[in-house]
């Protein structure tokens, strides 16, 4: 997904580099404290980042606070959650559908119904030739944290 969002801001013409690091899984806390981390890490060893952000799934959100396993309390790293998942963005990409909020079952269901071809992870050419910054940008007028992250980007408003 961030390959295709570099790919966006780079025919934008923004100048953007998105450094990526990719945490493998675990819960919220745990994602959180390695980008925070990496976040860390990076940033002393190749200068400050102007904005950072950690992207998670919204769905696993009650399950780890729960557990105590929950996000900190912001740090550096703005928290941006993908409703419910992933594979919830993808649906709401679709045109009409932009403002779904199935819960994760359902939109990996929903999902594969309309795109067949779907596989996680989807490469950046697939998302590519499957949606369009207007996907994004009509999704991110129904999804909040969506807007916050294509604003910073500067992706909105173009």
């Amino acid at each position: 997904m961030v390959t295709w969002l570099q790919r966006l801001c780079d025919r934008e013409e923004l100048h953007l580099h998105l450094d990526v690091r990719v945490c493998g899984g675990g819960d919220t806390l745990a994602v959180v404290q390695f980008a925070e981390r990496e976040h860390e890490r990076r940033s002393r060893d190749y200068d400050a980042y102007e904005s950072g952000f950690v992207v998670l799934d919204a769905d696993r959100l009650a399950q780890d606070s729960a557990s105590g396993r929950g996000p900190p309390a912001m740090g550096e790293l703005r928290q941006v959650y993908l409703q419910p998942n992933l594979e919830g963005l993808l649906l709401r990409l679709h045109a009409g559908r932009e403002n779904r909020r199935p819960t994760a079952q359902r939109s990996a269901v929903e999902l594969r119904r309309l795109w067949p071809d779907y596989r996680k992870p989807a490469p950046a050419n697939m998302l590519e030739s499957r949606f369009t910054l207007a996907d994004l940008r009509r999704a991110a007028g129904h999804d909040p944290d969506l807007r916050i992250l294509l604003e910073q980007l500067g992706l909105l408003d173009r």
